[in-house]
């Protein structure tokens, strides 16, 4: 009887150890794993917080750049502005500001650009003397032919034996609607040419007033093309003794 209460206290007393050890090795290893959670958290915090510093500091890197970049953009376009200045006013000193004097002296340097013979301007320039024997001016209109006209060829005549002809197109303008008209569009570009009996023909071309000159012979004849009535260019022109 004794002898089988022993047996049964101790078996509980070696449960009971077996409890606690299997409850201290559970603790134990929930613990190692808890150390082991915060050590992996600890250094992948640690290595996204390098990698995120890294990061900041590359883009820092280049907003410096940039920022030195625009500083150099700033000065360039400061150092480009003071030139256009300094070159603007070398030229202002070099050319008159407004007037006749300063439209010839740029046409100068066009036709020497275009590689005409400094020696022949010089003599045309030379050669130039102010108007002799002048007439009085006179005028006369012709009709602007369009793709859309549909009349007979238009032109004029002027001076000694009608020596010099004169005709031109232009552009239809256009209705409300949006539709050719016969007469030109005195807005847009014209096309005048001038003739002479001898074969020459020079063009003038662009939005009138056209003003252009022809020597023939030992005249010089002048021109001044406008707009007339619907449908005309009208032609104002006189001549001068030449040279």
């Amino acid at each position: 009887m004794h002898k089988n209460i022993y047996n049964t206290r101790k078996r509980y007393r070696q449960r009971a150890k077996q409890r606690l050890s299997f409850f201290i090795k559970v603790s134990f290893f929930v613990l190692l794993i808890g150390l082991i959670a915060i050590w992996i958290g600890k250094n992948y915090g640690s290595g996204q917080m390098s990698s995120l510093q890294h990061k900041v500091s590359q883009q820092n890197k280049e907003l410096e750049s940039l920022q030195e970049e625009l500083l150099t953009a700033r000065a360039d376009a400061q150092t480009a502005m003071g030139r256009y200045v300094q070159l603007r006013d070398e030229i202002s000193k070099e050319l008159p500001n407004e007037g006749p004097l300063r439209e010839l002296v740029a046409l100068i340097r066009t036709r020497l650009d275009e590689g005409m013979d400094p020696e022949r301007l010089r003599f045309i320039l030379e050669s130039a003397r102010p108007p002799r024997n002048c007439v009085d001016a006179a005028t006369k209109r012709f009709v602007v032919v369009t793709p859309s006209y549909k009349g007979s060829e238009s032109g004029i005549t002027i001076g000694e034996d009608n020596i010099i002809s004169i005709s031109g197109s232009g552009q239809a303008a256009k209705n409300e609607n949006g539709d050719d008209e016969a007469w030109f569009d005195a807005a847009k570009p014209v096309t005048i040419i001038f003739s002479t009996q001898s074969g020459l023909s020079e063009t003038k071309e662009g939005v009138l007033p056209l003003y252009h000159s022809l020597v023939v012979g030992d005249k010089e004849y002048r021109f001044t093309i406008d707009e007339g009535i619907q449908s005309f260019a009208k032609v104002t022109f006189d001549h001068c003794d030449y040279p």
